[in-house]
């Protein structure tokens, strides 16, 4: 058995990791980038759009606002000053509990966070709802977030309309981040 879920897990990775020429951040670098197929440009970051809007409740909301609908500034997750609260980074792991970043932990309406007013320990935040019909549910994200780690999506552009080389390829540019070398990116 054990043989086994390594083997599924393997797969798993591969397809979602550095397969065909889509933009992807193994190295942890500040966003998905890839190599180009232009001869002058070895790499380049991608054309990728940070999620400023939400669905549903906005439980899967992972952008970078930290204004609430009131304009107060959020207090980062993991502190407890001016207001000690339950909602950390390590209690809730999954929940992308970074910076001061406005979150839905626990389904709320929409995202909220705590604000650093000590008249005003929590409000909702000035997210406005995304127009388009909610994306069906994948295993993957397919929107960047953070540093965009995550990324799984299609995009194979970089920000200068340049198209990314294959990740097995090594022309134009010879490097080490290949599927082999990392299966889970």
């Amino acid at each position: 058995m054990k043989g086994l879920t390594f083997y599924l897990l393997s797969v798993f990775c591969v397809i979602r990791g550095l397969e065909n020429n889509y933009c992807r951040n193994p190295g942890n670098q500040k966003a998905p980038w890839c190599y180009t197929t232009d001869q002058n440009t070895r790499w380049d970051y991608c054309k990728l759009n940070k999620k400023d809007c939400f669905y549903c409740n906005g439980e899967d909301y992972r952008g970078h606002h930290s204004t609430t609908e009131n304009g107060y500034i959020c207090q980062r997750w993991d502190s407890q000053s001016p207001h000690s609260h339950k909602f950390t980074p390590t209690i809730y792991p999954n929940h992308s509990l970074e910076e001061n970043y406005c979150r839905n932990p626990e389904g709320n309406l929409r995202p909220w966070c705590y604000t650093t007013s000590w008249f005003k320990k929590w409000d909702y935040c000035s997210i406005p709802r995304c127009k388009s019909e909610p994306p069906s549910i994948v295993p993957v994200l397919t929107c960047m977030t953070g540093r965009g780690e995550a990324y799984r999506g299609n995009i194979s552009v970089t920000w200068s309309d340049l198209t990314c080389q294959n990740w097995s390829a090594q022309t134009p540019h010879k490097h080490d981040f290949t599927p082999e070398n990392y299966p889970c990116k």
